[in-house]
Order: structure tokens, then sequence, then C-alpha cells
């Protein structure tokens, strides 16, 4: 027994601090967020950087600051343009069936009353209050643009040299490892996006064509809404599909209502099918981890369950790949 727990000591201390790190960061996630989302950036754009250095012949900080830009503009204008989508959409809906609604409404006993709490004094002092958050919220969500912006060009151009500095303080045995993990973890970092584009570019696909069946209105917008959504794991396809199918129903178009929800709940069928294949594909993990760590983010209602389980996974196969830890 103790020879056994010699044996997996290494996996035993990788998992022990993992958890306290993970449990750090994700209770100072605000604070970590920017650095996170700065070395993600500098990761995944390192060989584009190192082409436009290399082969175009670029100065190292106008590339860095070139790519970071292009990729915050490409995010900014996206989240811009699902907006106003939403906004318009949203008030267009309004005033098509805004008298529908009042009627459906003026049915209800409870209307009136609501009427008369939202405009008493302290439903206007929590609105206002609530207001007054979201103006405060602003500036912070500026300054965090522009933190991120700034510490993801530092890392995409100094990222070799962080990763030279750390070398030479290790020994020669510990500097190959040091090697070997990083190379790995690369290697891992990319295939798993790659996956997780192909899901989501299936998600794209299957809702296109979800939206031209049912004769749904901008079916190629709804569509790139439900794959922005269906990043978000917390919001999911469904935050697409239901109100689609309520507004189908509201107007009286059962059969488009529940085509719509059928064709729901094929997509979530089928996307439980394809990500632990693809996923472990990619990455050479079991599906069954993906599947239970996807079964128990949804159980806890806790996205962090399935970061938790997902990255440990990971970096296990990336240590037993560097051999820092034993595959027994």
């Amino acid at each position: 027994m103790k020879e056994r727990i010699e044996r997996h000591m290494p996996l035993i201390k990788v998992f022990l601090i993992y958890t306290v790190i993970f449990w750090i960061v994700t209770k100072l996630i605000l604070y970590f967020l920017p650095f996170l989302i700065a070395v993600f950036i500098a990761a995944v754009m390192k060989p584009v950087y190192d082409f436009m250095k290399k082969r175009l012949r670029f100065k190292p900080s106008f590339s860095a600051t070139v790519i970071t830009l292009f990729l915050f503009s490409i995010l900014l204008f996206i989240i811009g343009f699902l907006l106003y989508l939403i906004i318009r959409e949203a008030v267009g809906l309004w005033n098509d069936n805004k008298e529908m609604l009042y009627e459906y409404l003026s049915r209800i006993d409870w209307f009136e009353n609501l009427y008369q709490m939202a405009v008493s004094s302290d439903t206007l002092k929590r609105v206002s209050s609530v207001a007054t958050s979201v103006v405060r919220i602003v500036p912070l969500l500026i300054t965090f643009v522009i933190i991120t912006f700034v510490l993801s060009v530092y890392f995409l151009n100094h990222l070799a040299d962080i990763k030279a500095f750390i070398s030479s303080k290790l020994s020669q045995e510990n500097r190959e490892k040091f090697t070997a993990v990083s190379e790995n973890s690369y290697l891992t970092l990319r295939r798993f996006i790659r996956s997780y584009m192909i899901l989501y570019g299936v998600t794209f696909a299957e809702a296109v064509f979800i939206f031209f069946l049912t004769g749904t209105p901008y079916p190629l917008v709804f569509a790139l809404i439900t794959a922005v959504a269906d990043v978000l794991p917390v919001l999911g396809p469904g935050t697409v599909y239901v109100p689609i199918a309520v507004w189908y129903f509201l107007r009286g178009e059962y059969l488009q209502g529940i085509t719509i929800l059928v064709f729901f709940l094929i997509t979530i069928i089928v996307r439980q099918i394809l990500e632990p294949k693809i996923v472990s594909d990619s990455v050479k993990i079991s599906p069954v981890i993906v599947l239970s760590a996807i079964y128990f983010s949804i159980v806890s209602m806790n996205i962090w369950v399935l970061f938790y389980v997902v990255i440990l996974t990971l970096l296990i196969k990336i240590l037993r790949a560097s051999e820092i830890i034993t595959s027994e």
C-alpha cells in the first residue's frame, strides 16, 4: 500500500496543487481574467506573430500590436453587431405584436397591480439604483478592455523572452522538462480549440437549416447568435430556440413552434454525441471523462465544474506526455 502511494505521489501532488490554484483563480477570477485572456491570445497567435516578424520582416512590437488590435476589433465588432441586431429585432417584434400582447396582458388580473407597482416610488428607486450601477460598470469595462489589450500586446511580444528567462533559472534536467511541457501544452491547446470550433460550426449549420426550414426571419443572423450563445455553456442555444418557438406559439403558428422545439432537442442530442467524440479524438481524452464533465456541470448548475474536470484531464495528459508523471 505504501509503495502504491509513493508511486502515485507525483499525481497526488499535481491534483492537490491544481485544485488549490483552481479554487484561488475562481475566487479571484476578475483579478486574473485580463492576464488569462492575454496569455491565451499570445499562445494562440504566436505562429502568426512569428510569421509576421520572421517572414514579413515586421518589427516585433508592430506585429504584436497589429495582431492584438485585429483580434479586439473583430471581437468588438461582433459584439456590437449582435447587440444592434438583437435590439433591432426586439423593437421590430414589439411593434409587430404589441397589440396582441396588450390584449393578452389586459386579461390578466395582476397586470394592473404590476403596472401600479412599476410606477411606485420604491420600484423607481430600485430602477434608478440599477441604472446607476450600470453607468458605473461602463468605465470599468473600458478599463478592462484597455488593460487586456496592453497585456496581450506585451505577452505576445515577450512570450519567448519570458520562456527563456524561466528556462535560464532551471537546471538542465528541469529545463528539458519545462520545454516539453510548453510544447505539449501548445499542441494540446491548439487541438482543443480546433475541436470546439468544429462543434460550434456544427451548431451554426444546424441552426441555419432549422431557421430556413421554419421560415424564421433573418435565419443567418439568428444562427450566428445561436452559435455565439453556444460558446457560453451557461446560456446555450436554448436561449435562442425557445424564445423563437414561444414567438411562433403567440402568433398561432404552432407547427413552426413545435418544429423549432423538436429540432432543438435533436441539436442537444447531436451535441451530446459529437462533443465527447470530437474532443476526445482531438486531444486523446476518454469520451467518458468529457461526457462526465458535461453531466457534472449540468447537474451542479456550475460551469466551473466543467472547466475543472477538463483542465485537470488536459494537465495530466500534458504532464504524462512530458514524462513528468508516469502513466501507470
